[in-house]
C-alpha cells in the first residue's frame, strides 16, 4: 500500500521490463488480455483512440487529447515514457489527476493483482512493467470518469501492451528506423508491426511517410477494410515557422483554413498538429475551444524552452533523424550567441545520421550518458562525431549536472537532446520543473 505520490514513482519498478523470451513474446497480448480480465476490463469503459509511430506520436496524442477535450469530453491521455514524473504517463489532457486518485488508483491494482499470476506457457508469471503502466492508466481513467481516452502505444504496434482497445480511430505518425533488434531492419518490416492497430472499419490518419511506410499502411488498410486518410493528400499548403514563442503554422483542410500559434516549436510539431485537427474534423468533434486547447498544449521534453542564468535553454527528445533535423532547425531559429548542444543517445539507434544533421549547427558538443535507465556510450558518440567533425569542439561529461554546468559557462544558447533519459537527470533542470 502507498500513502503519497512520491511513493508512486517506484511501485511499477518491482515488475520486470520485459518478459526475456521471444517465442514466449508472440504471446504477450494474451498476458495483458488476461491481466485486464483480472481488472475488470477498465479499457471498455471509454471511448479510444490509439497512436503510434517512431516519432511524434506522444505530441500528437496530447493535440489530438486537447481537441477531444475542447469538444466537451473529460479526456485521459496515456504516453510513455516519463521524463521527470511517471505522472506524465497519465493525465487528464495533459493535466494531472488530484494526487489522491493516483494513490488510491495505485492501491486498488496492487489489491487485485496481489494474488494475480500467469501462466509458465505465457512467459514470466508476473507481469511486465508496462503491462502495470497500461492497467494503471485504463484503471486511473475508469475511475476518473473518463468518457475518452487517447493511448500512445510504448514500442511497436502489433505486440504492444495498448494493442488490447477497439479504438474509435488510429492515428500513425511517421515511421524511421528505430529498435530494429526488435521491430525489424527495415522501414516496411517496422512499419508492418506499428500498421498492427488498424482495425476494419476503423478510420486511420497518417503523417506524412516514406514510400515505403505508405504502402504497407495502404496495403493493411485495404486487407481489413479500414478506412485511411494520408496527411499529403488531405491537408494542403502547409507552411510552418519557428519564432521565440513557438510555431507559426497555417493550412486548409476541404477547404477551410487554420492558422495556429503552437507553444511548442519545430516543423514536426506543425505536422503532428495538422495530422490531429484533421482527425478531429473527420469524426466531427473539431471546435475552437477544442483548437484554443491545441495550440497552449505543451508537454515535458518536447522542444521546452526555459531561461537559466540568463540563457536560453531548450530540452527535447529528438532520438531520430528527421527529428533531429527538425530539432536543430528550430534551435537555429532561436539561439543567440554560441550554440551549445550537450547530446546522448540509447545504444541501437541510428547514431551515425542522427550526428551528421545535428551538430554541425553547434560551436560546441558535450557528449554525456542516459544515466543507470538505459545503457549509452559516449565515447563512441564522440569518436563518431570526431570522425565526421574533426574542427568541432567536441568533449565527453558523463555526469549529467556537471555536463550541463559546462554548457551554461560563457555566453550563449543550449540544445539538451538525444535520449529523453538525458534531462531528467540533470539538477538544475529538475528545479525548473518544480521537482
Amino acid at each position: 500500500m502507498i500513502r503519497s505520490a512520491e511513493e508512486l514513482e517506484t511501485i511499477f519498478d518491482r515488475y520486470s521490463p520485459s518478459i526475456g523470451n521471444e517465442a514466449i513474446r508472440e504471446n504477450r497480448l494474451e498476458r495483458m488480455e488476461r491481466l485486464l480480465e483480472r481488472l475488470g476490463n477498465p479499457e471498455r469503459c471509454f471511448r479510444t483512440y490509439h497512436t503510434a509511430g517512431s516519432k511524434g506520436k506522444g505530441s500528437t496524442s496530447a493535440y489530438l487529447a486537447s481537441l477531444l477535450s475542447g469538444s466537451g469530453r473529460k479526456t485521459g491521455l496515456y504516453l510513455s515514457p516519463h521524463m521527470y514524473t511517471v505522472r506524465e504517463r497519465f493525465t487528464l489532457s495533459a493535466l494531472f489527476f488530484s494526487d489522491d486518485l493516483y494513490i488510491d488508483t495505485a492501491n486498488e491494482l496492487l489489491e487485485k493483482t496481489r494474488s494475480f499470476s500467469l501462466p509458465s506457457s505465457l512467459g514470466s508469471p508476473s507481469p511486465t512493467t508496462f503491462e502495470m503502466y497500461t492497467a494503471y492508466g485504463y484503471m486511473l481513467f475508469r475511475n476518473a470518469g473518463c468518457t475518452d481516452a487517447v493511448i500512445e502505444t510504448g514500442l511497436g504496434g502489433r505486440l504492444d501492451a495498448t494493442n488490447t482497445i477497439t479504438p474509435e480511430a488510429v492515428i500513425l505518425t511517421p515511421i524511421e528506423l528505430e529498435h530494429t533488434a526488435i521491430l525489424g531492419d527495415t522501414i516496411e518490416k517496422i512499419a508492418v508491426e506499428k500498421s498492427k492497430i488498424m482495425r476494419g472499419g476503423v478510420p486511420t490518419f497518417v503523417s506524412r511517410e516514406s514510400d515505403a511506410a505508405r504502402k504497407v499502411f495502404e496495403r493493411e488498410a485495404e486487407a481489413i477494410g479500414a478506412p485511411i486518410s494520408f496527411l499529403e493528400d488531405r491537408i494542403m499548403d502547409l507552411r510552418s515557422e519557428t519564432d521565440e514563442n513557438g510555431e507559426k503554422a497555417s493550412f486548409t483542410i476541404d477547404g477551410r483554413n487554420f492558422s495556429l500559434s503552437l507553444s511548442m516549436a519545430t516543423s514536426a510539431m506543425a505536422e503532428n498538429a495538422a495530422l490531429a485537427i484533421l482527425a478531429a474534423h473527420d469524426l466531427r468533434f473539431l471546435t475552437d475551444e477544442g483548437i484554443r486547447k491545441l495550440e497552449k498544449t505543451a508537454l515535458p521534453g518536447r522542444f521546452e524552452k526555459m531561461m537559466i542564468d540568463g540563457k536560453t535553454v531548450v530540452v527535447d527528445s529528438a532520438h531520430t533523424v528527421n527529428s533531429a533535423r527538425a530539432t536543430a532547425e528550430a534551435f537555429d531559429a532561436i539561439a543567440k550567441g554560441r550554440k551549445t548542444l550537450i547530446y546522448s543517445s540509447v545504444e541501437g539507434k541510428d547514431i551515425g545520421h542522427m550526428i551528421s544533421v545535428l551538430f554541425p549547427s553547434f560551436d560546441r558538443v558535450i557528449i554525456s550518458t542516459t544515466g543507470d535507465y538505459r545503457r549509452s556510450d559516449p565515447e563512441m558518440i564522440a569518436r563518431i562525431g570526431s570522425e565526421l567533425f574533426p574542427h568541432l569542439d567536441i568533449s565527453i561529461e558523463k555526469d549529467r549536472d556537471r555536463a550541463f554546468e559546462k554548457a551554461l559557462e560563457g555566453d550563449g544558447s543550449v540544445l539538451i537532446t538525444g535520449s529523453f533519459y538525458l534531462a531528467s537527470g540533470m539538477r538544475r533542470i529538475r528545479e525548473m520543473e518544480g521537482l
